[in-house]
């Protein structure tokens, strides 16, 4: 078992994301280099209590490997939740954490032809953004690139300037925004994007019936809060048969 490299983080920048989603900025302040997959999340030692169990917190990273010893994490606001204080009320630029990693299997596929469909509400964005940056560098070998986001209403859509470029530069990408709590859509700032007034499952379902995606080429990853992932997997392996091997997913919260 390789051993557990730790690494020094220094904020460098926070960034209002939505109402309540901040984007953190980080270095990594010594020479090592992460060297980290898209996908992949470091463990952050953060200062809110005594034991590991009460410090440890895991974060997806946001940005792809660029090679200058970026992080940037985005962390959702959670009443009472000692992380999320400490992020939203304390952390100052300049202020250094310590992290492990980069951990986690959830990454890209390597197979050729896939159906590749990327489903996701709230900050289990982050992951696929990290994707999406590496694919708009690199190219990508699969059939289709199909992206689900859900959210509750339009201030709550991550990542607002960059959905256009995903649309314009990655090849046979296709992109939905669920809005739960609305049916009045920002079209006009995302060009080229579906939206629909449902939760994720309508999206990828209607995908599958109306024979959009194929069954047997497809992979579903999935990301997001407990309760979508387990509605997903219902849906997907037990109600529409799609192999077991053929669902990822990644959890928080």
């Amino acid at each position: 078992m390789p051993p557990v490299i730790w690494h020094s983080l220094s904020l460098q920048q926070i960034i209002q994301e939505t109402p309540v989603t901040n984007r953190y900025i980080f270095k990594v302040s010594e020479d090592t280099k992460l060297n980290h997959i898209p996908g992949q999340f470091l463990t952050c030692d953060l200062p809110i209590g005594e034991k590991r169990l009460q410090r440890w917190r895991s974060y997806s990273i946001a940005n792809r490997n660029q090679g200058d010893r970026e992080v940037e994490f985005c962390i959702s606001y959670k009443k009472d939740g000692p992380a999320s204080e400490y992020f939203f009320s304390k952390i100052q630029t300049g202020d250094q954490i310590k992290a492990k990693g980069p951990e986690g299997s959830f990454i890209l596929p390597s197979q050729e032809g896939l159906d590749l469909i990327l489903i996701c509400t709230g900050t289990g964005l982050v992951p696929f953004r990290a994707m999406l940056q590496q694919i708009m560098l690199d190219g990508h070998h699969y059939k289709t690139i199909e992206l689900i986001f859900g959210c509750r209403n339009p201030e709550d859509i991550l990542y607002r300037s960059e959905w256009e470029s995903w649309k314009n530069q990655i090849p046979k990408f296709h992109a939905t925004i669920c809005l739960s709590r609305t049916n009045e859509f920002p079209i006009a700032d995302f060009p080229g994007i579906q939206f629909r007034n449902s939760y994720v499952h309508e999206a990828y379902l209607d995908l599958l019936n109306n024979n959009i995606i194929s069954r047997e080429h497809s992979l579903f990853m999935l990301c997001g809060w407990q309760e979508m992932i387990d509605e997903a997997i219902v849906k997907l392996y037990l109600e529409q048969r799609i192999p077991r091997e053929k669902i990822k997913f990644e959890l928080f919260g």
